[in-house]
């Protein structure tokens, strides 16, 4: 495929990988309402953040622009993925995810709060990032909330991030969670792209690589890209791969309504496109 882009466009890489790229991100304005918030809270060493999204919407890209801007040696960021976190295990997940050598003999709490008193007594920010928290128990969001309120004379020593789809607020504001959603100190949501950002983001996408116009893009085309992505980044460079790797064998230098007609009945064909997630008219 990168043989296409290079031969036939001149480009110097790929410019929509189906996997997070935070190398060059598309700021639209919820995305840098979330990335605003995590600076905060990492500035400020407070509690939670969540930031919610529909898969694709680029939750996992708005944590890798943050992590790339950090000072290594001040911020130290752990990340686990739940995968039906178990509230019992979380403790050695976490220490697990920050590295911690083995210590036999040490339970891991200890542990945990040996690494983060250090760390805190030289300035230092520990952040725990949990994604697809929305599939937490809420024993494990519960347990989660205990790990966030460890601090020493100087503050909190832990600052948690949680990654999710929608329902993952709607857990965090019910009545059994209110302990947690008082340390809330931010919610952000990140919405699809409306008609003109998806035109927006596929040209940023394609400057970042050295597209200069080549290929154009006739309005239908970016309007059927728009009506069947739903405005979903990841949806959104479904598209255009299959659209450029149609395009290039073909030498095309515009890409028509019909064209992206040609590769979305495709991809629906194939099952990785389906209409209920197209946007309306």
């Amino acid at each position: 495929m990168l043989d296409v882009y290079k031969t036939c466009y001149k480009f110097k890489a790929q410019p929509f990988r189906l996997s997070p790229d935070p190398r060059n991100p598309y700021f639209h304005p919820t995305y840098n309402e979330a990335c605003d918030y995590l600076k905060y809270a990492i500035s400020e060493g407070e509690g939670f953040v969540a930031v919610t999204g529909a898969p694709g919407t680029g939750k996992t890209t708005l944590i890798g622009t943050l992590l790339t801007g950090l000072d290594k040696k001040r911020v130290k960021v752990a990340s686990i993925l739940n995968e039906q976190l178990d509230a019992r295990d979380l403790v050695e997940r976490v220490n697990d995810a920050f590295d911690l050598p083995a210590d036999n003999g040490v339970a891991p709490m200890p542990k945990l709060m040996r690494f983060l008193n250090q760390h805190r007594q030289q300035s230092g920010r520990s952040v725990l990032i949990v994604d697809e928290a929305h599939c937490m128990s809420s024993d494990a969001l519960e347990e989660l909330r205990l790990l966030s309120n460890l601090q020493n004379y100087d503050g909190l020593l832990l600052q948690v991030f949680l990654l999710g789809q929608e329902p993952l607020l709607d857990i965090i504001r019910s009545p059994a969670m209110e302990q947690l959603q008082q340390r809330l100190i931010a919610a952000s949501h990140l919405e699809p792209l409306v008609l003109d950002e998806t035109s927006a983001y596929i040209k940023h996408r394609l400057r970042t690589v050295g597209w200069q116009d080549e290929p154009s893009f006739s309005e239908d085309s970016m309007d059927l890209i728009y009506k069947f992505s739903g405005g979903i980044p990841r949806r959104i460079n479904l598209i255009c791969h299959r659209l450029f790797l149609r395009g290039g064998l073909q030498k095309k230098r515009e890409f028509l309504g019909e064209d992206a007609l040609h590769v979305i009945v495709e991809l629906n064909r194939e099952g990785l496109l389906t209409p209920a997630n197209a946007k309306g008219s």
